[in-house]
């Protein structure tokens, strides 16, 4: 019965999320980040999460984190979905946030995930937490800057739309156009890694998803050409230059996310019978 209610709390928060514009690694994205990583997975790991979810569709569930952020039960979370280190840093001797970070919190939920002695309630939210992570740790500004706070503070205006926006949300959500596409629809399309590249992504760790990330940002920051205006302008050539970045940090986020699950799942003890 708990499970079931909270399944149910789960689903209704995500749907309710969909319609909001405050979201982290747009609904689109962490739902196309899930949709490839369901193709990737293990049988029993598929097995392990159906057994966890009750049949969740896990892109609405990947979005639950962004819902609850803000509540004050959940406040600490806000801390959770990125990493804050300047150019000059480096990971081995980075000052980090007292409250968590993007890398400790995988850390925690993954070795929360391991525990087969958790209760229905811990194994859904530590689920839903872990692959919302893995998309955002991807998306290259949540290793973000402090002055600016990932590019939140870098206002920019996206071709020639009236009204402005920031950096940190062209890379969360305006880069990646579906179209017509559905995400699902959209995943297929991007889900064309080779065996090789897909063995050579699951053996990097997740400090090595978030240097990834950090090298990304010199490309996150070249607007050249230089736009005649005060006010930094989202040119065609940076979309151009740019979508098949995020593209591939999509791509890569679900094969590793896919991993990922697979080493917690496929060596997981099975549960104790009471």
């Amino acid at each position: 019965m708990l499970k079931s209610r909270l399944l149910i709390w789960l689903t209704s928060s995500c749907l309710m999320l969909c319609s909001s514009q405050a979201l982290s690694f747009g609904a689109d994205g962490h739902r196309i980040v899930v949709a490839i990583a369901e193709k990737h997975i293990s049988s029993k790991t598929a097995a392990a999460i159906k057994a966890i979810t009750a049949d969740t569709d896990l892109g609405k569930l990947s979005l639950w984190p962004d819902t609850i952020r803000h509540l004050p039960t959940w406040e600490q979370s806000k801390y959770w979905h990125y990493v804050s280190i300047d150019d000059h840093e480096r990971f081995n001797s980075l000052e980090r946030h007292s409250e968590g970070d993007l890398l400790s919190a995988l850390e925690y939920f993954r070795t929360q995930l391991q525990n087969p002695e958790l209760d229905a309630q811990q194994q859904l939210e530590s689920l839903a937490f872990l692959i919302h992570f893995v998309a955002d740790i991807h998306q290259p500004l949540h290793v973000g800057r402090r002055d600016d706070r990932g590019g939140n503070k870098i206002r920019v205006k996206w071709l020639d739309q009236a009204k402005t926006t920031n950096l940190h949300r062209v890379w969360d959500s305006l880069l990646i156009d579906l179209g017509t596409k559905s995400p699902e629809e959209y995943s297929h399309q991007l889900n064309t890694a080779s065996k090789q590249q897909i063995a050579h992504w699951q053996r990097a760790t997740v400090l090595d998803w978030a240097s990834e990330s950090k090298a990304l940002r010199s490309q996150v920051y070249n607007f050249s050409p230089a736009t005649l205006s005060q006010q930094t302008i989202i040119t065609r050539p940076y979309i151009v230059r740019n979508k098949p970045i995020i593209e591939r940090r999509l791509l890569m986020a679900g094969v590793r996310l896919a991993g990922y699950l697979n080493r917690i799942f496929d060596q997981r003890p099975q549960r104790q019978k009471q």
